[in-house]
């Protein structure tokens, strides 16, 4: 965002402040003098009177001077008269004013050594003022033309209390959870994106005492990409803003850094330690190792550039260093900012040199030197690790991670643009278009078929020499013709590790390069491996191969060795033959600088100390190469292409994520095979690893080469510390092209506990999704085998409590209905417990929301929905507890080193577990995690349970702490039926009974012992029943006579 070309049309005036009365050989000035102003990029042969000042990706800088006319115009006198207006304490100002603009810059007075102008340094910004803030929004990576736009300039005013009309926009960084805002006005942070609870986004401002618009404009925002889609506890998201300036005593610090949700900031810079000098430090760029847990920032210090690695405790720094601090050898290195390559340690800091550390920034090497350019603009591609680097002139540098090679992509000519890298890995270059329907431009880069045709040869000429039959030195030789500049005659840094290709056939790969001024005529050379043989001169091109050469002493006057041939006739030299190489195994080549005649010619010696003078060299002992430019050059410097292949076993994706959990182990096989190459290469490995953070895992390796020619490496990783973390782990083939697709294969280890790793309960006998999910009006023929097993629990169901099977206390209810009456509902504690879940205020079942799964599971939370359990019958005695571990690897028992703890959710008490191995260990463990749990631990072999109650028994088993990263856990339910009455029924049917047979005895052991006649004995009560009957029959029989007769007299 902040690279992006502008060229803006200003009116600028110029004022010279008037000197001081009294001097008065300034009136001569006056008259005669002229003013002089240049922007950054000024050539000295331009010999242009008027001013022009073009505005820049990154700042305007300006460059005046005063000169008088009648003099001429060199430093000596640009000196004199910025010494004169200095020593006075008078500098010019600039007025820069357009329709609806204005301000005035003042130039600083200065009298460093050298100067002779006077400099200023305009950041864009601060020149390029709008009132609007448009953010587009593609949902599909540029592929679709749909990119829409959205004005944020609303969402912002509102969060200020003054006027926003110098709004202007800096940068913007996408967080997982924030839109971060830097603007002219301040820095905004979003709400939480993850949280849709208003459809317009709000911003808060962050409030940094004693900052104004000013540091805004130059200020910078730096962020550590890392994806948090499965966050652990230990991830964190970090920002960081660093002003470009010298701390001020109204100021806390000149940058800070803060944590999600970036509500509290802190200084970058630790505080200082009693007794510390007090040394003037800029923070240039500061960012969080988001695996080794440490703030790192890049300082600029008087004239050295450092690097400080500091650890990080609840997100503040430590005073202590965890490294000695870098200081980067390069004085004149310039650092712009600092970046980490998406998932992975790979450290890049960038300005007008480009650093790489591997190791968190304790050590750095140079990766890309500049000549008047800065890098202002990254991007890279998690996909294929790619890294493009984008200069304030245009050019876009490429490399991939890890790898020690880059090459020089293009040079985009347009004053708009950036980089972006989609989710495939195509790179694209955005740029904005009025006229399409989207307002982008997003052509694409074919970046394989940019770095093939970028010949970065020279026109010069190059002498080959043998150093072995798989390695040559190719030396740059001075110019032989005039008009060629000896410096665009050498080798470059750039050249190291790109493929040295002759037209012909042949190729080699630069992998060192020496600059030196001897032997004499040669400013620099390389040393190459080769890939494919390079082809010598036939003889019909040229002939003097056939004859017979000696090697004289040097000529007179010259570091030339006189090459001559033996015989005369058509074997002679051509005067073609110049600038080609003679080549004889085992001795100096020498390069073919002059043709004296047909039988002579003067050669310079490539390495002096092995010239075999006066030798004799027969026809077929000697040869010639032509990597010359008389015939037009052949050869050419270019990214050679892809001949290394990769390969993975385990079908690994290029960015994979694995869990370790304590004690786990992985292993990891690679496999690189070299292709189309001209000898095998044993004298050095092709892999390499990089661990972003050593001391969290154990990693070992082992490599070897097998009979195909293919280096194997096999990484073993051990957790074997019980310590949180993540790490990176790079597998980097070195040797390999930037055309090739894999080039570092980055995996992400997590010592923490999978969220793929559960625990099951392994029932005693299977039973189908179909039995759980069938309903009770089954047909007979459907029935399964196992469906007895199973008990459909009655609705609104509850299990009994320790006060019967008529008093349930338990708040879970299974089966619910809320549209149902509640089972058992039947006393004042029944009534006050128990909560729906699913079916809270919900009417009936249907609204609950059950789903299978929900009815498949055992977990208590899903008790609502809930219909079937396993049945077993009265009583259950020690029934096997098995359980399984589950994860991305598969499936296994669970045992020891795991411990686990079982408890009844519903506070049942009449069961126990039985068989398990109480080993030393386990007692041990007992007492560690006495003071944290509250139930008894048991080792998970050999484990039993026995159950001596009634109806429904809902248990949760769950292992320890200390032996996992993982609180695994899972439940299982078993309703016992067919049991005996419950306390106290069977009780008082058993006393019952025993008192009815009691007296029953006693009763026929009394009549016994009395000889009592039970049949007499009864016959008489009949008897005697039978008389009293009959006589209160007859009674009643008179008197009804005798009020008969009554009644008949009346």
């Amino acid at each position: 965002m902040t690279s992006l070309w502008l060229y803006v049309v200003l009116g600028a005036i110029l004022k010279i402040p008037k000197r001081a009365s009294g001097i008065t050989y300034n009136e001569k000035a006056v008259a005669n003098s002229s003013f002089a102003c240049r922007s950054g990029f000024y050539h000295e042969d331009s010999k242009e009177v008027t001013i022009k000042l073009l505005l820049y990706r990154t700042s305007l800088n300006i460059n005046c001077h005063l000169y008088d006319i009648s003099k001429d115009d060199n430093k000596e006198n640009r000196r004199k008269n910025l010494l004169l207006y200095t020593s006075a304490g008078l500098a010019p100002s600039i007025m820069i004013f357009n329709s609806t603009f204005s301000k005035v810059f003042y130039f600083k007075m200065t009298l460093g050594e050298g100067l002779e102008t006077w400099s200023i340094d305009i950041p864009r910004e601060m020149i390029t003022f709008n009132t609007g803030i448009f953010l587009g929004v593609t949902k599909f990576g540029f592929m679709r033309r749909n990119t829409k736009w959205y004005n944020m300039t609303a969402n912002i005013c509102a969060t200020l209390n003054d006027d926003c009309a110098d709004l202007s926009l800096m940068n913007v960084i996408l967080t997982n959870t924030h839109l971060i805002i830097l603007s002219s006005l301040g820095l905004f942070i979003s709400q939480d994106l993850c949280d849709p609870a208003t459809e317009q986004i709000k911003f808060t401002r962050s409030d940094f005492c004693g900052f104004e618009m000013d540091d805004y404009l130059k200020a910078k925002i730096w962020y550590n990409i890392q994806c948090l889609a499965n966050k652990e506890d230990y991830e964190v998201d970090y920002i960081s803003l660093s002003f470009n300036k010298d701390k001020t005593l109204s100021q806390e610090s000149t940058c800070f850094y803060s944590n999600d949700p970036f509500t509290k900031w802190y200084s970058c810079l630790p505080q200082r330690a009693k007794g510390e000098k007090l040394v003037s430090r800029r923070v240039v760029s500061f960012l969080v190792d988001a695996q080794q847990n440490t703030g790192i920032a890049v300082l600029s210090q008087q004239k050295d550039v450092l690097v400080w690695v500091n650890k990080l405790t609840d997100h503040r720094l430590h005073a202590q260093h965890k490294f000695p601090a870098y200081r980067f050898p390069e004085r004149d290195f310039v650092p712009f900012g600092m970046f980490f390559h998406p998932n992975s340690h790979f450290l890049y800091v960038y300005g007008n040199q480009v650093w790489l550390s591997t190791d968190g920034g304790n050590t750095f090497i140079l990766l890309i030197k500049l000549d008047n350019e800065t890098v202002t603009e990254t991007d890279a591609c998690v996909y294929n690790q790619a890294i493009v680097f984008v200069t304030d002139k245009g050019n876009i540098f490429y490399t991939k991670a890890g790898l020690f090679r880059y090459a020089r992509l293009t040079t985009v000519n347009q004053d708009f643009f950036s980089m972006y890298f989609d989710h495939l890995g195509i790179l694209y270059q955005l740029s904005m278009n009025a006229t399409s329907a989207d307002r982008m431009a997003v052509p694409v880069m074919d970046v394989n078929t940019l770095l093939q045709a970028d010949d970065l040869g020279f026109d010069g000429v190059l002498s080959p020499q043998y150093i072995t039959e798989q390695q040559m030195v190719f030396y740059s030789h001075e110019p032989l013709n005039p008009g060629v500049a000896a410096t665009k005659s050498r080798f470059y840094n750039l050249h190291v590790d790109k493929a040295l290709v002759y037209g012909p056939g042949g190729s080699g790969m630069i992998t060192k390069i020496f600059t030196h001024g001897n032997p004499p005529g040669f400013l620099s050379s390389v040393l190459v491996d080769i890939l494919e043989r390079y082809p010598t001169e036939s003889s019909t091109i040229s002939p003097c191969i056939l004859n017979t050469l000696t090697i004289l002493e040097r000529a007179q006057g010259t570091n030339a060795y006189r090459l001559q041939l033996s015989t005369t006739g058509p074997n002679i030299f051509k005067a073609s033959d110049r600038e080609k190489t003679v080549v004889i195994p085992g001795a100096s080549s020498f390069l073919i600088v002059a043709i004296v005649n047909d039988l002579n010619a003067l050669g310079d010696a490539t390495m002096p100390i092995i010239v075999p003078v006066n030798k004799v060299f027969e026809s077929g002992t000697w040869f010639l190469y032509d990597f010359g430019t008389q015939n037009k050059r052949h050869w050419s410097i270019l990214v050679d292409r892809c001949r290394y292949t990769i390969q993975q076993p385990d079908e690994l994706t290029l960015n994979a994520i694995r869990y370790l959990d304590l004690g786990s182990k992985l292993h990891f096989k690679f496999r690189v095979t070299p292709v189309n190459i001209a000898y095998p290469v044993f004298h050095m490995p092709l892999m390499m690893i990089a661990v972003g953070r050593p001391s969290l895992l154990d990693v070992s390796t082992e490599n070897h080469w097998d009979n195909t020619d293919s280096y194997i490496m096999e990484i073993m990783v051990h957790s074997k510390f019980f310590e949180q973390g993540k790490t990176s782990l790079a597998v980097i083939v070195t040797q390999a092209s930037l055309v090739c697709d894999v080039t570092t294969i980055i995996l992400t280890l997590k010592n923490s506990c999978s969220y793929l790793k559960t625990m099951h309960y392994v029932l005693h006998v299977p039973v189908s999704a179909s039995d759980w999910l069938s309903g009770e009006d089954q047909t007979k023929h459907n029935v399964s085998a196992v469906s007895h097993l199973l008990k459909n629990l009655p609705v609104n169901y509850r299990p009994p409590s320790a006060l019967g099977i008529s008093v349930p206390l338990t708040e879970n209810f299974y089966n619910a209905d809320p549209s149902k009456p509640r089972m058992r509902d039947y006393f004042r504690r029944s009534k006050t417990s128990g909560r729906y879940k699913q079916c809270a205020n919900k009417r009936n079942r249907s609204e609950c929301g059950c789903t299978d799964n929900m009815k498949l599971s055992f977990s208590v939370a899903f008790s609502d929905c809930k219909e079937k359990v396993l049945r077993m019958k009265f009583p259950v005695s020690k029934l096997p507890l098995s359980f399984t571990v589950q994860d991305e690897s598969g499936s296994t028992n669970l045992s020891t080193p795991y411990y686990i703890t079982v408890i009844e959710v519903n506070n049942r008490t009449n069961w126990e577990i039985s068989g398990s191995d109480v080993t030393s260990s386990v007692i041990k463990m007992r007492e560690y995690l006495a003071h944290k749990l509250n139930t008894t631990l048991y080792n998970p072999d050999g484990l039993t349970i026995s159950i001596h109650g009634s109806e429904l028994f809902h248990f949760r088993v769950s292992t320890v702490p200390a032996v996992s990263f993982c609180n695994l856990f899972d439940e299982f339910q078993i309703y016992v039926d067919d049991a005996p009455l419950a306390f106290p029924g069977q009780y008082l049917v058993i006393s019952i009974s025993m008192i009815s047979i009691g007296a029953t005895i006693f009763v026929g052991f009394v009549i016994q012992m009395y000889e009592i006649q039970l049949g007499n004995v009864l016959q008489r009560k009949l008897l005697r029943r039978n008389k009293v009957s009959s006589k209160s029959t007859l009674s009643s029989a008179s008197t009804a006579s005798e009020e008969s007769s009554k009644k008949s007299q009346q």
